[in-house]
């Protein structure tokens, strides 16, 4: 597989020029290598179409959660290829300058090669800056009295 420029957070469309093809979309062959199990995928997906439910489709089982990009469970890491994610809300820019998607609500651009994460490792990455960083005061903000 050629080696590309990882640009997920490119202006892109996410249907299909319909100027050079009328009723079909181009097809990528995203590989997938699954950290948990050692296992590698191998899929099929219409630029048009999700990562993750093209996944499903073909009887691949991966991590998901929220399906609608707001959480981490689906994150993996674009070792190659281009990716388009407009509605990635659960990942930050900087995330997604570094590589980061998350194929519930991921296009593919190119042929990729990606990685599943640990979902934890991600959330620590988006959020982790934000939360233990200073001393709790007892009964605040939830003080009732």
């Amino acid at each position: 597989m050629r080696e590309k420029t990882v640009l997920p957070h490119r202006t892109a469309s996410p249907m299909p020029n319909s100027q050079s093809k009328i009723n079909m979309s181009d097809t990528y062959t995203i590989k997938v290598r699954d950290r948990a199990s050692g296992k590698e995928y191998t899929l099929e997906v219409p630029e048009d179409r999700y990562i993750l439910h093209s996944g499903e489709k073909q009887g691949v089982e991966l991590p998901f959660s929220c399906r609608n990009g707001a959480c981490t469970t689906c994150a993996v890491r674009v070792l190659s290829g281009e990716i388009y994610q407009p509605e990635a809300i659960g990942l930050s820019p900087e995330l997604q300058r570094q590589g980061y998607a998350l194929l519930c609500v991921s296009y593919a651009r190119s042929d990729l090669y990606v990685e599943t994460q640990d979902e934890d490792e991600v959330y620590e990455l988006q959020f982790g800056r934000y939360f233990a960083r200073g001393k709790v005061k007892a009964g605040l903000p939830l003080d009732e009295d």
